[in-house]
């Protein structure tokens, strides 16, 4: 077989060597985008490991609870051990419980009251003494003297000797309660039993005991026996002293439910949450029982003789650095092949890839603290946080990937129980979905409700199966809810920070932006009421066929409603304007009035970025022509001009083509409902006409190239587009004095 020679392939070269060059398969190079994720990865990782330093698996205990220990142990080294949580409740209760309630002594009440009563039997006296006054006009007025007297009673103080004996014994029997002590509220003594009480009387503070005081509810009962013992067989005599010892005693021992509930906080908040075991000191004696408490001394000082040998072996460090590196980078290409696979865009942006980095930092910060710090709880750790603020920035398919990362990451940093991580997967996607459906910043509470129900319910699952206690149950669930409400605040906060330093707009920002009455929509309705009403109606229709295609609605007609704001800078010489008035572009050249038509892109996206709208919005205004050519004036001015004069690309919009499907779908609903409204006596025919047309143009042009769309989904908007459109102008049946002329009734 003979070759040709190298002049006839015309490039130098043999065909063996052109085809070998030709079909070269190029070695693999190392890819400028991959070196952002691939450095945020490594930073992950470093951050992962300073922060969670591997630690060896403890040894178990030899012994067991109730059995006996065979040796003496002795702590051969200081250590402390922390408190678990129900002993540490214990202890709070118990130092709770050790704080006596507080009285205030009302020394007032005690001198008055004397003094008050002494002087009821002076009055009465005066009046039972004159004796040119009837017996039944003395009773009278001593009837008006003390009303709260009966009257058949109060007839017996009319005896000069009973009267004295009921002055001398009611002012016994009050100063006797009055010293003795009648406190106004026994709940808090009834709850619990309490030796003795704090009295706080003019600044000074003493213990009284609880045994002689008197309750203000048992007066009655006490005072009617003692009457009775004074005069038996006299129940009318009885009542009566009954009647005027009770009417002169009040309770002059308040309770102070402030200073006892302040007094307890402290006493709680003072409770340690460890206790130290010095050297050398005995855990555990030769052949007694051993308990719990002695099990958990020993657990601890395992942990310290590892941590220990850690410290000094550098090879078993390195071996386990190297164990727990390997588990977290398991976890983060799992991450990443997930994020590549469903959610490119992330990868692609740098911007976004840097958002990304800087939640999940934050996050394993912040879990750092809550697991290291022992006054706080692993229930706090916020993995709610990285779903609420991942499905704001990246949508439901992104936070639900970050959400079980941020999961996960307490099972492979932490020696927490998988069940953390299973509750907290059940929170976080309960602020998904929460988060999700909200469309205004103020209704951000439904977030609290829902990512505080979904701890509940998950420590409630876990926690009947593992015996948790009333008490504990109570406590996580009042931590999840106290995770939901941080989780709730910091998003509330951080979203606006976040979308400014980022430029990446949220649905709460673009459902502000959609409201009517702001400031460049409400220029439209009166500068350019045509534009404003035809921005409307691509609104409408971009966001009827969005959820079709997997394009977000809110965005596309956030962008719809201010695609066209450049026009505001000359609303006249756009046609859905004119009203009445002359057409501007018949004294102009088909150039000039290109040039004109074509600014209104610049236009708009300069006064966009003199208001401060969002990136989103920006783009739209400037993709939503594309590069398409204005065929009315590129026709005119070959009407006019030689084809070899008219340069067709002097007729373009200067684009670039939409980047987005939200853009996309605005281009293809501008020109169609502009292209529908100009039709004169639409019909359903000639809609679908129109609009396939438009939409094939724009496709064989190559305009929908970079934006996302498939032509499955080019065909779904199509046909969405063709039947909104037709409800909208179909043609109507004219009322009969239309026909005539005459107004429609």
């Amino acid at each position: 077989m003979t070759s040709r020679s190298s002049h006839e392939t015309g490039t130098g070269e043999t065909p063996d060597l052109e085809a070998a060059r030709k079909f070269r398969v190029p070695l693999p190079r190392f890819e400028k985008s991959m070196r952002l994720p691939l450095l945020y990865l490594a930073a992950f990782l470093v951050l992962s490991l300073a922060l969670f330093p591997p630690t060896q698996k403890k040894k178990s205990v030899r012994f067991e609870e109730g059995s006996i220990a065979d040796i003496d142990i002795v702590a051969p080294f200081a250590f402390v051990v922390p408190l678990s949580d129900h002993d540490i409740e214990l202890a709070r209760a118990r130092a709770a419980v050790a704080v006596p309630p507080v009285f205030i002594r009302d020394d007032a009440a005690a001198s008055r009251l004397p003094g008050d009563l002494a002087g009821l039997f002076e009055r009465i006296g005066a009046v039972a003494g004159k004796s040119d006054v009837s017996v039944r006009e003395r009773v009278k007025r001593m009837k008006e003297i003390a009303p709260e007297l009966r009257r058949e009673s109060i007839e017996l103080l009319a005896d000069g000797g009973i009267r004295d004996r009921m002055r001398r014994e009611s002012l016994r029997i009050q100063a006797r309660y009055l010293e003795r002590g009648i406190v106004n509220d026994a709940s808090t003594l009834r709850q619990r039993e309490y030796p003795r009480i704090a009295v706080i009387a003019e600044g000074d503070e003493s213990l009284a005991p609880t045994e002689a005081l008197i309750v203000q509810n048992d007066l009655e009962s006490l005072v009617t026996r003692e009457a009775r013992a004074l005069f038996p067989g006299d129940e009318k005599a009885a009542r009566l002293l009954y009647g005027i010892v009770r009417s002169y005693l009040v309770p002059n021992l308040i309770y102070d439910a402030q200073e006892t509930r302040k007094r307890r906080d402290e006493a709680t908040r003072s409770v340690a949450r460890s206790f130290a075991v010095e050297r050398n000191e005995r855990i555990v004696a030769k052949h007694d029982k051993v308990t719990r408490a002695q099990i958990e001394v020993l657990e601890t000082m395992e942990e310290k003789r590892i941590a220990m040998d850690l410290a000094t072996s550098i090879g078993k460090r390195t071996w386990l650095l190297f164990g727990k590196g390997l588990r977290v980078c398991a976890l983060l290409a799992l991450l990443s092949l997930a994020l590549r696979r469903f959610q490119p865009k992330i990868v692609a942006a740098p911007d976004t890839l840097t958002l990304v980095f800087i939640i999940l930092s934050l996050y394993l910060v912040m879990t750092a603290l809550i697991v290291k710090l022992p006054t706080l709880d692993p229930f706090l750790i916020p993995v709610s946080f990285v779903s609420l603020v991942c499905t704001a920035f990246f949508g439901i398919q992104a936070a639900s990937l970050f959400t079980i990362f941020a999961s996960l990451v307490i099972v492979t940093h932490t020696n927490l129980p998988a069940s953390y991580a299973f509750i907290s997967l059940i929170a976080g996607s309960a602020g998904i979905i929460s988060i999700a459906h909200l469309r205004e910043r103020k209704k951000f509470y439904t977030i609290l409700l829902s990512v505080s129900g979904a701890y509940v319910i998950g420590i409630a699952g876990f926690g009947i199966t593992e015996g948790m206690s009333l008490s504990s149950f109570a406590r996580a669930s009042l931590l999840g809810v106290a995770n939901g409400l941080a989780c709730t605040v910091m998003v509330m906060f951080l979203l606006p920070v976040l979308e400014a330093i980022f430029d990446v707009t949220t649905d709460f920002t673009l459902m502000e932006l959609s409201d009517l009455n702001r400031p460049l929509l409400r220029r439209l309705v009166i500068e350019a009421p045509g534009t404003y009403h035809h921005s409307l109606m691509v609104g409408n229709l971009v966001e009827a066929v969005a959820r079709d295609v997997g394009a977000n609605g809110l965005q596309a007609r956030v962008g719809a409603y201010y695609h066209d704001i450049g026009k505001l800078a000359k609303p006249e010489y756009f046609f859905e304007n004119k009203g009445e008035n002359i057409n501007k572009h018949e004294k102009l050249t088909p150039r000039m009035s290109a040039l004109i038509l074509a600014s209104h892109a610049k236009e708009g996206i300069d006064l966009a970025k003199r208001e401060k709208l969002p990136r989103i919005v920006v783009d739209a205004i400037r993709e939503h022509h594309g590069t398409t050519v204005m065929a009315y004036f590129y026709q005119k001015a070959l009407e006019y001009d030689s084809h070899d004069s008219v340069n067709v690309d002097d007729f373009r919009y200067p684009g670039p083509r939409p980047k987005s499907k939200e853009t996309a779908l605005i281009m293809l609903a501008d020109s169609a409902e502009a292209a529908v409204r100009s039709l004169e006596g639409p019909t359903a025919p000639k809609i679908r006409a129109i609009v396939q047309k438009i939409i094939e143009a724009r496709t064989s042009d190559g305009e929908l190239d970079d934006s996302g769309l498939t032509l499955n989904d080019i065909a779904v908007v199509r046909e969405k587009f063709i039947q909104l459109l037709t409800g909208i102008f179909h043609s109507r049946i004219p009322y009969p004095s239309q026909r005539e002329g005459g107004l429609v009734p």
